[in-house]
């Protein structure tokens, strides 16, 4: 007997009402006259359209578009999907759906499938937009699962996901959702097979919706086959193990492993296709047809201008300079990380290894050491050990390093990070700006800091 799994609420109201005008008008708009192409097509006399002056602006870019995407996005998106996620079946485009973003895509998805107060859960360290953009409108809750860095690509990390979840259900609180971002942010980590697995198992034993975060699935600039030591030898023990991306949508025993109708993928255009204003992404949902359905019927609040829409295919489609295009990335991403982490080694500054993505995480927690002794308020006693630091510590730090040093970055506890004294860095950026930032950044924390107090760290 297959079981039953629940969408929110709300979308069980919304998909099985059958709203016939909505249903009318959709058809209406796939079906729209063109003296030509389409003689026998809809002619469109009930909506405000001003086309009046058509032949000057260029006909129906400037008109209101698909809510779900074109016919011809919705395409080249789901053949971008096929020709690198090597999905274990095509991908067709009626299982997709385009938003204005990724941030609009997951705002979609938890109304659909989250009721006011359930839980998303999340492994810390994470990207905190999350927290709003799954809280605003659909009112879930993020709770994050307090995974160690070190772990982040083992399978030993369901066993704080298992922790999270007993936790929640002793508080009444149902575990609806969980996101996972491979390749991970902000760590720049793949996820290895064995990971995603135990996760999927995990997810499967409660009926947990996952929603894979792919956003960076392109821009994976170091493989396994760099050799490399496995172990990186710092007194953190950070490891330097590298897997091949696979996303959920190509592996062959799903099935074995959760109801795929419990997975979406989402991606778009903004990371891996350096698109960022642009604002294209899409959401991928093969195995549940419902989650389409329910989708469809809230796209006119999150679609994009038609314009947009032309421009995008545009580009996407054209496929010699798509795979150009990706490899340049990859190229250019790995020349940075290589000079963004020698710069760091040389200073003696430690960091996580990151194998994808635009980013690094960096341990500042010496400097913040020294900083919050040299800037210690009234009746605040000298700090002997990183351990005593807090993250309004590093908030401070961060705050000051903008007003005086000129320099921005994004505080660990900005991401939820697992202890204070932790940094995202930005390296995709040109070397000689990037440099610049690197030098100013290191010399304001050490000039800010210059009274070196003999504190342990």
């Amino acid at each position: 007997m297959t079981r039953e799994l629940f969408l929110s609420n709300s979308t069980i109201e919304n998909i099985s009402n059958k709203d016939s005008s909505f249903a009318a008008s959709l058809k209406a708009m796939k079906d729209v006259y063109h003296p030509v192409k389409n003689p026998s097509g809809v002619l469109n006399l009930g909506v405000a359209l001003n086309v009046l002056q058509e032949d000057i602006l260029y006909n129906k870019d400037l008109e209101y578009g698909n809510a779900c995407g074109s016919e011809e996005l919705r395409y080249v998106a789901s053949m971008i999907i096929n020709k690198y996620f090597n999905p274990s079946n095509i991908v067709n485009s009626s299982q997709l759906i385009i938003t204005n973003g990724l941030n609009s895509a997951i705002d979609k998805l938890s109304s659909v499938i989250c009721n006011p107060g359930d839980a998303v859960l999340i492994s810390e360290p994470y990207h905190a937009p999350f927290v709003d953009i799954v809280n605003l409108v659909a009112k879930a809750v993020v709770h994050g699962v307090p995974v160690p860095p070190c772990e982040i690509q083992s399978p030993s990390q369901v066993n704080y996901y298992e922790s999270k979840y007993r936790e929640l259900s002793r508080l009444g609180i149902t575990v609806k959702m969980i996101i996972l971002c491979n390749p991970h942010n902000p760590t720049g980590k793949v996820y290895s097979r064995a990971a995603l697995e135990a996760i999927l198992r995990f997810a499967n034993k409660y009926d947990i919706y996952v929603i894979f975060d792919e956003i960076y699935a392109l821009s994976v600039y170091r493989s396994p086959t760099e050799n490399i030591i496995n172990l990186i030898d710092t007194p953190n023990g950070y490891f330097n193990d590298l897997y091949t991306f696979e996303s959920v949508l190509s592996f062959d025993n799903l099935d074995e492993l959760i109801d795929p109708r419990l997975i979406v993928v989402v991606h778009g255009t903004s990371k891996d296709f350096c698109m960022h204003g642009f604002k294209v992404g899409w959401i991928i949902s093969p195995f549940n047809p419902d989650i389409i359905k329910a989708l469809t019927k809230i796209s006119p609040f999150s679609y994009i201008s038609a314009l947009t829409d032309r421009i995008v295919t545009s580009i996407l489609s054209d496929a010699e300079f798509i795979d150009y295009f990706i490899k340049t990335v990859n190229y250019n991403l790995y020349q940075n990380y290589i000079k963004t982490t020698t710069f760091l080694d040389k200073k003696g500054i430690f960091y996580i290894p990151a194998q994808a993505g635009l980013f690094i995480m960096v341990d500042i927690k010496p400097f913040l050491l020294i900083w919050k002794n040299n800037h210690l308020k009234t009746n605040e006693s000298m700090l002997k050990s990183t351990k005593d630091l807090t993250f309004e510590d590093e908030q401070q730090l961060w705050i000051a390093s903008i007003e005086r040093g000129r320099i921005y970055y994004s505080p660990g506890v900005n991401f939820k990070a697992h202890e204070p004294g932790w940094i995202r860095l930005v390296f995709s950026q040109p070397w000689d700006s990037l440099k610049l930032g690197l030098e100013r950044l290191i010399e304001f924390f050490e000039n800010d800091s210059s009274i070196y107090l003999g504190a342990s760290i």
